[in-house]
């Protein structure tokens, strides 16, 4: 299996937020890579816009904090170029 580039990791976040927002937990679940590659990668797409990342308080099962990443406006015009 070939590594993935940056860029695919990229392209597959956008994605999967197009249909809804995700935790850091639920991407690497979807993309199948690990906690710290999603964390860094949606960094850079809130650097340049793509997506927000908004910390949440209290999770509703556990109290715990999480982090939220959405989409923007920016980023959902990234599909409609391709």
């Amino acid at each position: 299996m070939s590594k993935r580039s940056s860029f695919e990791i990229k392209e597959k976040i956008l994605k999967h937020l197009k249909s809804s927002s995700m935790s850091y937990a639920q991407l690497e679940r979807k993309i199948n890579t690990g906690f710290e590659t999603v964390k860094s990668n949606c960094g850079e797409l809130e650097k340049f816009g793509f997506v927000e990342i908004k910390k949440i308080e209290n999770h509703e099962r556990n109290g715990r904090f999480y982090f939220q990443i959405k989409i923007t406006e920016k980023g959902l015009e990234f599909f409609k170029n391709k």
